[in-house]
C-alpha cells in the first residue's frame, strides 16, 4: 500500500513541475510580448511608399500624409491597418492599396490608381475621369491623357448609362474599325439617344478635310446595339470606303438595324 501512495506522489510533483514550466512560459511570452510593445526598438520610423511609377498621379508625400502616422510615436505592434487602409482608399485616384509591417521600423505602402478611360462632362458642365469600371472620379487636368474621348449628356449617377457608354468606346477602340477612326466625343441625347463625334483619314486634298483628318456624326440608337461587334464592322466597311475614296461625311445613321445612311459634304 505504502509503495502505491509513493508513485502518486511521484505523479503529483511530475504535474506540479508540468504546470509550473508551462505557467512559467506563458509568463515568459507575455513578458516578451510587454517588452516588445513599449520598446523604443518597435517604434515606427518608415513609411515607406513602394513601387510608385514615374507617372503617377500623386507622389510618395501625398500618400504619406494619408497614412498620417507621426513618425517616433507608434509601436509598430499596436498600429491597426483598417483606419490607415480607409484614409488612403479615401483619395479619389487610388482604386486599391496593401500595407505591410516590416520589423522592426518601418511600414510599406503600395497603390494601385485608377486608369482613366474617358471623360465625363456632367452635371454643371463639371468635367471628371471614368475609370473601366465605370467608376467617376477625380479632377481633370489637361495635362495628363488629354486625348480622352469625352461623354456628355450623363449624369455621374446615372451608373447604368455611364458603363454602357464606356463599354461601347472600349468596343469601338478595340475592333477594326478603331484603327481608321477615333471618337472624340460621344454625346446622349433623350430623343436620339447616343451620337459619337467621328475622325478618320483624309487624303489632305479632299474638299471638308481638315489637316487630313475628316469629321462626322454618328447617330448610334437609344441603346447600345446587343449585336455591338456587327454593327462596328459595317460602320468600319464605311469608313474605310470614304477614307480610301477621300470622301469627307457629315453624318452617319447607323440606328437602324443593318442599313447605314451616310451625307456627306457638299462637293465630296
Amino acid at each position: 500500500m505504502a509503495r502505491l501512495q509513493g508513485r502518486d506522489g511521484a505523479f503529483e510533483w511530475r504535474n506540479f513541475f508540468v504546470i509550473t514550466a508551462s505557467a512559467l512560459s506563458l509568463l515568459g511570452v507575455a513578458l516578451g510580448i510587454w517588452f516588445a510593445v513599449h520598446s523604443s526598438l518597435f517604434v515606427l520610423r518608415v513609411v515607406e511608399v513602394a513601387d510608385l511609377p514615374d507617372s503617377a498621379p500623386i507622389d510618395a508625400q501625398a500618400i504619406t500624409d494619408l497614412v498620417d502616422l507621426p513618425l517616433g510615436k507608434w509601436n509598430l505592434f499596436l498600429i491597426d491597418l483598417s483606419p490607415i487602409e480607409k484614409r488612403v482608399l479615401a483619395h479619389p485616384w487610388i482604386r486599391g492599396v496593401t500595407l505591410q509591417k516590416r520589423f522592426p521600423q518601418t511600414l510599406t505602402v503600395s497603390v494601385v490608381f485608377r486608369e482613366p478611360r474617358a471623360l465625363l462632362q456632367a452635371e454643371h458642365g463639371r468635367l471628371a475621369y471614368i475609370d473601366k469600371d465605370g467608376q467617376v472620379f477625380g479632377q481633370v487636368s489637361l495635362s495628363r491623357q488629354p486625348d480622352l474621348p469625352l461623354v456628355s449628356g450623363l449624369a455621374s449617377r446615372q451608373q447604368d448609362k455611364i458603363g454602357e457608354a464606356l463599354q461601347l468606346l472600349e468596343k469601338w477602340e478595340k475592333s477594326r474599325l478603331g484603327r481608321i477612326s477615333q471618337v472624340s466625343s460621344l454625346e446622349f441625347e433623350g430623343e436620339r439617344g447616343y451620337r459619337a463625334w467621328v475622325t478618320y483619314p483624309l487624303p489632305a486634298t479632299a474638299k471638308g478635310a481638315a489637316l487630313g483628318r475628316g469629321r462626322a456624326l454618328v447617330e448610334l440608337g437609344q441603346e447600345v446595339d446587343p449585336e455591338l461587334d456587327g454593327q462596328l464592322d459595317r460602320l468600319q466597311s464605311v469608313f474605310r470606303y470614304l477614307s480610301g475614296n477621300g470622301i469627307a461625311a457629315r453624318q452617319i445613321w447607323a440606328d437602324a438595324g443593318k442599313k447605314i445612311v451616310v451625307r456627306v459634304t457638299r462637293g465630296s
